[in-house]
């Protein structure tokens, strides 16, 4: 591209590309055209404008290239376009009259031996295209490359988004395991001084919930049919728990092309509990069951009269979980009866 001529890692005043003959030939013919059109009916008119362009318009390019790179390194486009912008076209346009004098001064001074006023003349009006090209050509040169940087920044924000996110990611999934086992041990510790034959079967039952978090620890999301033989054996291990004080229903499918995050629904599940008062009078009623393109997790609200320390981990690591994932959102509804909320349900195209 034309901009790459002037914005390069490092600056080798040897070497040239075309653009460097190009660019001088087809200002000295706009010039031509603009103060003398008739110029193009004379071979040696156009061979002079040709030898007078490349030699106002090599040394010209080389030095704006030089500004631009040195400026570079400390003064950003992205992050101050007007200082840059200004300080270029300055600096520019004064390396430009210094260049343009100094040819003029060789052509028609030492060469052709005219007067001083001839140099002045000739220096004086080409200064006015000369200011006119160099702005129109910091313009539009360094536009293209402040978008360039401008599209590269936001390219690399968005990379260090996902990045990050992902982060957040396997840090959260590493929180989970913990967390179910630390709740699943405190249930178990006090039912084998209830009953040996429930604690048996609560062990049994729980070997299969954790082979289970183990299987899918390295995994973003799983289908349906596997996350709902999850939530059917974590139901029955805290209604073994909490027997006719709490009602699990679950009306899922067993599909294979839906999936969902790993183990979702046991925290939306172990929140409720969590959040909720549990009594045989007043039971906790939890229900999962599929909508659309949700699950959705609804329970009766009944809050806890003591304020419970939350570790934020349930739904705002779904929450995290599925910005790294999907655009779609998690939803949240709460009324004075129920607190209710909307996992969605994904598609192959989404994993």
């Amino acid at each position: 591209m034309l901009s790459d001529i002037y914005i390069k890692p490092d600056f080798k005043i040897f070497k040239f590309s075309p653009w460097h003959l190009i660019i001088p030939i087809i200002i000295g013919l706009i010039i031509t055209l603009l103060a003398y059109p008739q110029g193009f009916l004379s071979v040696k008119i156009m061979s002079f404008v040709m030898i007078y362009s490349l030699a106002i318009g090599i040394p010209s390019m080389k030095s704006f290239e030089y500004i631009e790179w040195k400026l570079e390194q400390h003064i950003s486009w992205l992050k101050r376009p007007n200082l840059r912008f200004f300080l270029t076209a300055f600096l520019e346009i004064i390396i430009g009259i210094l260049i343009l004098f100094t040819v003029n001064y060789l052509i028609f001074i030492v060469i052709q031996k005219q007067g001083i006023d001839i140099l002045y003349s000739k220096t004086f009006e080409g200064l006015k295209y000369l200011i006119i090209f160099t702005i129109t050509g910091v313009i539009l040169i360094n536009s293209s490359h402040f978008f360039k940087s401008w599209k590269q920044a936001a390219v690399n924000e968005e990379k260090l988004k996902r990045e990050k996110l992902a982060i957040e990611y396997e840090a959260l999934k590493n929180q989970v395991n913990p967390h179910f086992l630390f709740n699943s041990l405190t249930a178990l510790s006090s039912l084998v001084y209830k009953d040996q034959h429930k604690a048996v079967t609560f062990i049994r039952e729980f070997s299969n919930v954790f082979r289970y978090v183990l299987e899918c620890r390295e995994k973003e999301v799983v289908d349906l049919a596997t996350e709902k033989k999850l939530l059917e054996s974590i139901s029955y291990l805290y209604q073994i728990r909490h027997e006719d004080s709490l009602q699990i229903n679950i009306n899922l499918s067993d599909a294979t092309d839906k999936f969902i995050i790993p183990m979702a629904l046991q925290m939306l599940l172990e929140n409720a509990i969590k959040h909720n008062t549990i009594v045989v009078n007043k039971p906790l009623i939890v229900e999962i069951r599929e909508e659309e393109d949700y699950i959705v997790v609804r329970n009766n609200l009944q809050p806890k009269k003591t304020e419970i320390v939350s570790s934020k981990i349930g739904l705002e690591n779904i929450k995290s979980r599925y910005k790294y994932l999907s655009d779609k959102e998690v939803l949240v509804e709460m009324s004075n009866e129920n607190f209710v909320v909307k996992i969605p349900v994904l598609s192959i195209k989404d994993v």
